[in-house]
Order: C-alpha cells, then structure tokens, then sequence
C-alpha cells in the first residue's frame, strides 16, 4: 500500500506506522485498524500523544466533520484492538501452516523470519532461540497466555513465524510483523499501564 500523510504531522509514512480514521454512523470518528472501512479516510500517526493531538487541534474534525467521542477511552480501545488483530492475522497464520509454537519444535525446524517470544521468557532461552533460529526479527509484546491463545494452548513462552512456498504467505507474515511494529510504536508513547492490558514491551 502506498504511503499516507498524517493530518496531524504533515509527515509521509508506511501505513502500519499509521492508523486510519472514519466517520462512524453515530457522528463520532474511528479507528479504522483493518484499513477497510467504507468513506474517507483520514490517516494518523500510530502514537497516543498524535491521535490526542489530531482531536484535540481539530485535524479530525477539519478532514472527516467529526472527532473522537472520548479520546482516552478510543485510544484504550485501539490499544486492545491492535492486540486483538494480531492475535486473530497469526492465528490464520497459523493454520496455514506459517506459524509454529514451542521452543522444542522451533529448534527442530530451523530458520524462522520472526519470533515472539513472552513478555517473561526467560532471557538465555531467548538468546539461544534467536541465535538458533537466525531470526529477522523478534517481539515480546505478547504474554504466554495470549501466545497460547495464537496456538489453542494454555501457554506458550515462543511462537515462530515463517513465509511457505506457497503463494500470498510472505503477505500474511508481513501483515503479522507490520501490526506488530504499529502496536510497538503506539505503546512507546502511550500511557500503558492506564491502558486494560497494560504496558508489557
């Protein structure tokens, strides 16, 4: 996808540093994660202090007519959000074979492009797997339970993912590590630990 400009920096971005903005029905801007929504469109900064800014300065309302209704209660709700897609984009990539869990198979199987690891994985276990695994890159933003989740297990302390050979899987593990970055980038900023999940990276 193209890049986008924020309304709020004037800055030309990729669009999973990004989230996107409609008018909702009920005469409110929303985040928009899938970036499918029906309307125009108005493109943000994946950062809590920028959305504030966005509704705060008026650029929402100026680009779409309308703002948010509660700013800390939307920017809670896109925090959950992001999580909740990434979890369901590596579940799919999961059952297509893209996405493995558990250190023991991990290492059986070699090269992975991406590793999630627990939020409380065990640091030398870490080290090796990431050394082990040659991955392109790593993310601890996820707990064993919600890993487990990804996996239909109780908990899982390491998830690895990796492209097939066959065609659109490069595109669905790319989605997983973009919305990955975005949720990265947009907790570095937010007030995490007033947020449901609170803060784990």
């Amino acid at each position: 996808m193209a890049e986008r400009t924020c309304i709020a920096t004037g800055q030309t971005l990729s669009p999973h540093k990004l989230i996107r903005f409609v008018a909702a029905p009920d005469g409110y801007a929303v985040a928009d994660l899938a970036g499918r929504l029906p309307g125009r469109g108005a493109w943000v900064t994946a950062e809590e202090s920028i959305i504030r800014k966005a509704d705060q300065k008026g650029h929402l309302k100026r680009a779409l007519g309308v703002g948010l209704k509660s700013v800390d209660a939307d920017i809670a709700a896109i925090a959950v959000g992001l999580r909740a897609r990434i979890i369901a984009t590596a579940s799919m990539a999961r059952r297509a074979g893209m996405l493995l869990g558990g250190g023991g198979k991990l290492l059986s199987e070699g090269h992975f492009e991406g590793l999630l690891a627990a939020a409380d994985a065990s640091p030398r276990e870490l080290a090796k797997m990431k050394s082990k695994l040659d991955v392109d890159w790593v993310s601890q933003s996820f707990s064993a339970t919600e890993l487990g989740r990804i996996c239909g297990r109780d908990s899982l302390a390491f998830v690895g993912l990796r492209a097939s050979t066959g065609n659109g899987s490069g595109k669905l593990v790319r989605t997983v590590h973009e919305d990955i970055m975005r949720l990265e980038g947009f907790y570095t900023t937010a007030g995490c630990n007033d947020l449901p999940d609170r803060c784990i990276t």
